[in-house]
């Protein structure tokens, strides 16, 4: 035989093939060197000319037959996978190796080999079809084989199939062994037939195959998924006494599981058990128990059972650290932390990249980003680099702590530290740029992806699209939304639908439906979440014919309303007002089943209540129980606001006690928001207070409606430091909306308390809650009450350079100010900066302008402001003309007085009249009474008859230059032309009169005014009085005693002296008079 195998050797050695023909063959078992030589020859054969497909599978199996008998399965393997790439079917390749079976005197492990090569190729179908091929020609695969084919199954999620293979094995003749059982006990435990599996159990005992580690272990681990730690526990006794011993493996699984569902301490018991059973835990025990207590926020005890890990002559390796470090840093122990990496260090265990990403993680959440550069310095000096995921962690913390300058600088430090950026570094920046409402920082960071080569994805696009939206910026919503579709991203149906609604929201149904036809043609298709999105929109906007056209071309695409469509109809029609319809639609929807539900009543109770029509919600709330629709707290709180708003507060109360004490309702926070809110606006701030702190003592802690409504009132009454407490107590249970900044801001601006106002705005600007425009007023007009002008401007600036735009009432509140304060410079930078944003100056502040100008005595300045302001289409108020024409004419500008005169009649702000009464009167207050006069000549001549106020001015310039004799001729004049004198121009010449010592004429006009039924008033009389008691004689006057008499002023006085005490008196009365009426003025 060696001499026949020496002969094969040299033939093939030098290549004389046609040779082995002539050979007498009796081969015995298979070396090596011979599955060699079947290679050399079948590389060599094959490369042969006019071979076909069939000749070169018949030669590989010859020669995987060869390998096999020749033990060098690999390589049998190889020649498998060759066969496979040549597209031969399983069927195919089986029928040759059949073929060769007895010419090659192979064996039937040739077939299990091939069963094996299937499955581990992940073709379980070729497996199973060879498996049956083989045993249709009486072989029969191996159990192992068998097992294999079983446990693929198991993984591929085929345990009915693998059920039934079992039962194909064992009518074949297989024997199955513990393997086998093993397998089957893992499928019956995923479906959950425990009972059934402690069954097996007895019966695989029974037959004779004794359970083994790996059984037990099985079981158990399912016994833990399933939570039966007590079967788990008792199953570990009875592998005692089976002697299969519980190894470190089967307690570690028991621990694992206990761990990940929250049961730590129970696994640390089974530690114990362990060591009561002389078993001792490993690394993997420790490790187990560490992570399971860090998870559960138990740190310290963690902490404990790694002081125990090393008493136990075990080392802590890097996962336990990393681990243990990830816990104190999640709870913001960071001395503890640096504590251990350092202990880390000191045991020769070098920390690794996870090691300083969970402190940089901790670090940045907490911002602390004191402590980072040191961590970064240690990572470089220990050769760690740090990675891009790294420096992402770092941005994402810099940009929630809203320091966005040093997040960009982390990007670009990352290209000189040869970590490139991915698409999460930008994401990073990008949403903290969004947050913060920083749109042209986001455009350059979108430039910079694009220079890096680093595209965005359909991800950020669509948080840009998103942020856009709750934005209500529409507009940069669709840029975005083109911008991504050009990029080649698919969009998905949740950012259409985002699209949709924001469109409808903004009143764009136009391009809502546009929209929507173009998701009809290039996709997503639109669902019935999406016409839920524009039917909601529309009604939402009281566009109900378009909601309504839009549920018909739902019904028609084939999608099925949903009781939120209905309800969204239904809240269109009341919305619209319609509440007679909007009751008739719900009669409709009821023959519905399904449509109508608690919602769709309260939607129908809540409008009614807030048109006042308390009766008709009383009767919908009838009808819903009548239904057996069952009321939720919504509906009572409904009623109760309604009854509130009304101002019926009392029965609110009342039916609120009611309900509570018949245990229809329970106390709530729901229930009582409406009633702490209307309790002051009531302006019964006690009762308010009552409930609120009724609410705490049950430990029912008040919404933020509620606490909203609470601030507001405490505010209102000036209690800014009452509101501060119900803030800080909102802040520990709910999240403070912008309305409950706004209300505490407000407060505080009105107390000028301007520390408490910037604190409170930073902390919004962390949480993530944009200001809005009463914000930005209540700082504003805050700053500038308080004085601080060029901080008020400054900050107009930052707010602005943050997206946040003012509106009028804030800059108009700024220049209102300026003027007021006379720093008329400030006020038109301001004016500047409100043009450069788009808005411009409106009635409001130009008059604010104007007041400051004419307060600095800036007339022309004032005259040309107010010319602007109508060639802007404002109207000016008359006042301010008249106001210029006596400014100037005190400082003597009678042309531009004049001027101003002819301005007011050219823009038909006033007549020709009304404007020369203005100068005659200006004259007047500037004390130039001779040019009036001539002017009041010039009127007449030109037959312009003056005002009475006109007439009484002049008057009163000729009383205050003792010139009575033209103030009568005046009066003269006055009776001529037509113009009744009134009680002020009889005051102002009886004043006059007396001044001079003219007391008979002053008493003359005195009854004259009395003769035509003018009641003197008390000024008449305080004048006459006064001249009458600065005389001697009191007796000729008593005609104005018994008219004050008559008039119940005074009481009736005998004697001369007595009537002199009783216009003392008198006097006295009046001049109590004014001082009452002075004070009452408002200031």
């Amino acid at each position: 035989m060696k001499i026949l195998d020496n002969s094969i050797c040299s033939i093939l050695t030098i290549y004389r093939w046609e040779s082995l023909n002539h050979m007498e063959y009796q081969l015995a078992s298979l070396r090596p060197i011979h599955g060699r030589l079947a290679l050399k020859f079948l590389n060599w054969v094959i490369t042969q000319p006019g071979l076909e497909l069939n000749h070169i599978i018949y030669l590989y199996s010859i020669t995987i037959h060869i390998l096999v008998r020749a033990r060098m399965y690999d390589y049998a393997k190889l020649l498998l996978k060759q066969m496979s790439q040549m597209d031969v079917t399983s069927h195919c390749v089986f029928g040759a190796l059949m073929s060769t079976y007895r010419l090659c005197g192979s064996n039937p492990s040739v077939f299990d080999l091939l069963i094996r090569f299937y499955l581990q190729h992940q073709l379980l179908n070729d497996a199973l079809d060879t498996y049956r091929l083989v045993g249709s020609r009486g072989f029969k695969p191996s159990t192992s084989t068998c097992n294999m084919i079983l446990a693929s199954m198991v993984k591929n999620q085929m345990d009915t199939s693998a059920l039934l293979f079992f039962k194909e094995m064992l009518a074949i003749g297989i024997s199955p062994n513990i393997d086998t059982f093993n397998v089957l006990l893992n499928i019956m435990c995923s479906k959950g037939k425990l009972k059934e599996v402690g069954d097996l159990l007895w019966k695989m005992e029974e037959a004779g195959f004794v359970p083994n580690v790996v059984t037990y272990n099985t079981v158990l681990s399912w016994y833990c998924k399933k939570g039966r730690y007590k079967a788990a526990s008792e199953l570990i006794d009875r592998m005692n006494c089976k002697g299969v011993v519980a190894d470190v493996c089967t307690y570690n699984l028991f621990i694992d599981t206990l761990c990940k569902n929250n049961r730590s301490s129970k696994g640390y018991l089974m530690l114990k058990r362990m060591r009561k059973k002389m078993l001792l835990p490993n690394e993997v025990t420790f490790n187990t128990l560490i992570n399971g207590f860090v998870k559960e926020g138990k740190v310290k005890i963690a902490a404990k059972v790694f002081d125990e890990m090393v008493r136990s002559n075990l080392v802590p390796n890097c996962i336990t650290y990393n681990t243990l470090l990830d816990g104190h840093c999640h709870e913001g122990k960071f001395e503890e932390a640096f504590r251990l990496l350092q202990k880390m260090e000191e045991m020769g265990v070098m920390p690794t990249e996870v090691t300083y990403g969970a402190l940089l993680n901790g670090l940045c959440k907490d911002a602390k980003f004191d402590l980072v550069g040191s961590l970064l310095g240690r990572m470089r000096k220990n050769g760690i680099r740090v990675s891009c995921i790294m420096y992402t962690m770092l941005m994402d913390g810099f940009c929630r702590s809203g320091m966005l300058t040093k997040a960009v600088q982390l990007l670009n430090m990352m290209s000189k530290d040869g970590a490139l950026p991915d698409i999460i570094s930008y994401s990073v920046l990008i949403n903290g740029f969004l947050i913060s409402r920083k749109t042209n920082n986001v455009k350059e960071i979108l430039c910079k992806m694009y220079k890096a080569g680093v595209p965005p994805n359909s991800i950020i696009f669509a948080t840009m699209i998103f942020n856009s939206c709750k934005q209500d910026d529409i507009q940069a919503a669709v840029k975005e939304y083109k911008a991504m579709n050009l990029d080649g991203h698919n969009t998905d149906l949740l950012t259409c639908n985002t699209l949709v609604s924001s469109l409808c929201r903004s009143r764009r149904f136009r391009e809502a439906e546009e929209f929507m036809l173009h998701m009809s043609r290039m996709g997503p298709t639109p669902n019935s979440v999406t016409f839920d999105c524009i039917i909601n929109g529309c009604a939402s906007e009281g566009e109900v014919l378009k909601a309504f056209s839009w549920f018909d071309e739902m019904i028609r695409l084939g999608h099925r309303p949903s009781p939120s469509t209905y309800g969204s109809l239904l809240n269109g029609i009341c919305k619209s007002g319609c509440l007679v319809e909007g009751r008739r639609f719900l009669s409709l929807l009821q023959k519905l089943p399904g449509a109508v539900d608690a919602v769709s009543y309260n939607t129908l109770i809540a409008a009614t209540c807030r048109s006042g029509k308390l009766a008709e919600a009383v009767d919908i709330y009838d009808e819903m129980i009548q239904n057996d629709i069952i009321p939720d707290s919504y509906t009572y709180s409904c009623l109760l606001s309604g009854l509130c708003k009304r101002g019926k507060v009392a029965t609110a109360v009342l039916m609120q006690g009611d309900l509570v004490r018949r245990g229809i309702i329970h106390p709530g926070k729901y229930m009582f928001t409406p009633l702490i809110s209307g309790l002051f606006k009531d302006g019964q701030p006690r009762a308010a207070s009552y409930y609120y702190d009724e609410l705490l003592t049950e430990e029912i802690y008040p919404d933020t409606i509620a606490c909203n409504a609470i601030m507001d009132g405490l505010s209102r009454r000036g209690l800014i430091g009452k509101a501060n407490e119900v803030f800080t107590l909102m802040r520990s249970n709910y999240h403070p909306n912008l309305a409950s900044y706004n209300i505490l801001l407000h407060g505080y601006s009105k107390q000028k308390d301007l520390s408490k106002c910037m604190t409170l705005y930073n902390t919004m600007a962390r949480k993530g809650i944009f200001p809005d425009k009463l914000t930005c007023h209540s700082l504003i007009i805050g700053l500038c009450k308080s004085g601080m002008l060029a901080l008020g401007g400054k900050f107009l600036k930052k707010i602005i350079m943050d997206g946040n735009m003012p509106d009028k009432s804030s800059f108009n509140g700024i220049i209102r100010k300026c003027s007021e304060m006379d720093e008329m410079r400030t006020a038109f930078e301001v004016i500047n900066i409100m043009k450069n944003v788009g808005l411009f100056p409106d009635r409001d502040t130009y008059h604010a302008i104007v007041n400051g100008l004419i307060r600095q005595s800036a007339f022309w300045e004032a005259f040309v402001l107010l010319h602007n302001m109508a060639e802007n289409g404002y109207s000016p108020a008359c006042k301010y003309y008249f106001t210029l024409i006596s400014g100037m004419l005190r400082k003597g500008d009678v042309n531009g007085a004049f001027k101003v005169k002819d301005e007011m009649e050219r823009l038909g702000v006033s007549s020709l009249l009304v404007a020369e009464s203005a100068v005659i009167r200006g004259f007047v207050h500037s004390g130039k009474v001779e040019e009036a006069s001539l002017l009041l000549s010039f009127m007449l001549r030109m037959q312009r008859t003056p005002t009475r106020a006109t007439f009484t001015t002049l008057m009163h310039g000729f009383c205050k230059e003792e010139k009575l004799t033209e103030a009568l001729k005046l009066k003269a004049t006055m009776e001529h032309t037509g113009v009744k004198l009134d009680v002020i121009a009889y005051n102002v010449l009886i004043s006059g009169l007396c001044a001079i010592g003219d007391l008979p004429t002053a008493f003359q006009l005195y009854e004259e005014m009395e003769h035509k039924g003018l009641c003197a008033n008390s000024t008449t009389y305080g004048v006459l009085i006064q001249a009458i008691l600065s005389g001697n004689d009191v007796s000729e006057y008593q005609n104005i005693v018994i008219n004050l008499q008559k008039r119940g002023l005074i009481s009736h006085g005998g004697r001369t002296r007595d009537m002199r005490e009783v216009l003392i008196v008198a006097q006295k009365k009046f001049k109590n008079r004014r001082n009452k009426r002075r004070k009452s003025k408002p200031r």
